[in-house]
């Protein structure tokens, strides 16, 4: 007797595919409901790849047992995290807080002085458009009020982290034996290339960080802006942000040139024109070099796509994201499905640091 529930043969075809589409689905779902879990568990890979690029410099500089190596290092990347925690708080906390507070303001200001011609006006629509009006402002203002949620998903990230540090192993190995048996070399391929980009990333960030930081508190100096150190802080901490993180930043330092008037303004416009001439010519093709090269209007509307996407949470992992995803098409589509003969990453797989 044939069973009643049984699928005829010619409908199991159409029944895989069926499932395979609900799996799908189901899964982009729970990613969609669970975006801002996702994004702590990417931020503990990230600072995971931080504490051991860290110790990996440690070891370049000596430091024999890994172990030890990898304590130091976490020390000392919670203890520069500290510094630039104290400098946000206590050092410049008041001046940061004023500016950052007055942001939406700021932009609603800035919006009505650029109205005012019908070049300025195309531009504001072209603004509000392509970056969602005042709601970034406005997210971002919900952001700096929301300090004990920010020092929280810190802590979470954090910890998982120093986890994921401590032994990575765990988490490759079920990352590699979920993956079908023909294409675990490959995925294995993908992972180290991933997380040796990720390095180079962060080593580049950290290095643009410095420099722009730097330069635009030495030029706002020169314009004779007050505030320059806090505004150069804030200004390299916001180059973790490809682009829109540095225009984001230039914008309390504008309107507090704004309210001086003068040659104070005219001051701070040039300075931000030129330190964003030598990021552009000098700085960014240096590093570039060394990293994973993505085109410049990729990683703007990524971020912005991210951001819409995710909220503010978002807009800080979305460059990590990207070099994760570009790396990711080229081993998994480019590589290995169409065969394309393609440089990796800078540095070649012998550069990685180890995996336990």
């Amino acid at each position: 007797m044939e069973a009643p529930f049984r699928p005829r043969p010619e409908d199991i075809a159409y029944l895989r595919r069926l499932g395979w589409t609900i799996l799908v689905a189901a899964v982009l779902l729970v990613i969609w409901r669970a975006s801002e879990l996702l994004l702590l568990a990417f931020g503990s890979v990230l600072g995971a790849v931080i504490f051991r690029s860290a110790a990996q410099l440690l070891r370049n500089l000596g430091v024999k047992n890994w172990r030890v190596a990898l304590a130091l290092g976490t020390l000392l990347v919670l203890a520069l995290f500290g510094a630039i925690g104290y400098l946000l708080t206590v050092q410049f906390g008041n001046e940061i807080g004023a500016m950052l507070g007055n942001l939406p303001g700021t932009l609603r200001t800035i919006e009505e002085g650029l109205s005012t011609t019908a070049v300025g006006k195309a531009l504001v629509q072209a603004m509000d458009a392509a970056m969602g009006g005042s709601r970034i402002a406005d997210s971002l203002g919900d952001l700096v009020r929301g300090a004990g949620e920010i020092m929280l998903n810190f802590i979470i990230v954090t910890v998982g982290a120093m986890f994921i540090a401590g032994d990575p192993k765990p988490y490759r190995n079920a990352v590699v034996l979920l993956t079908p048996k023909p294409a675990r070399k490959t995925m294995e391929r993908a992972i180290d290339e991933m997380a040796f980009a990720l390095r180079l990333w962060l080593k580049a960030k950290l290095i643009t960080m410095v420099v722009m930081g730097s330069l635009i508190a030495g030029s706002l100096w020169l314009a004779g802006l007050e505030s320059w150190a806090a505004l150069g802080l804030l200004g390299g901490l916001s180059e973790f942000v490809p682009y829109v993180g540095p225009a984001a930043a230039m914008v309390p330092g504008i309107g507090l040139a704004a309210s001086a008037g003068g040659d104070v303004l005219w001051g701070t416009v040039l300075a931000y024109v030129a330190v964003r001439v030598i990021e552009a010519w000098l700085l960014t093709p240096f590093i570039n070099r060394r990293v994973v090269s993505i085109p410049p209007a990729l990683t703007l509307f990524t971020i912005l796509g991210v951001g819409a996407v995710f909220g503010v949470y978002g807009v800080f992992f979305a460059g990590a994201l990207l070099v994760v995803a570009f790396v990711g098409v080229r081993e998994f589509y480019l590589r290995d499905t169409l065969g394309e003969d393609i440089e990796g990453v800078p540095g070649g797989i012998g550069d990685r640091p180890p995996h336990g």
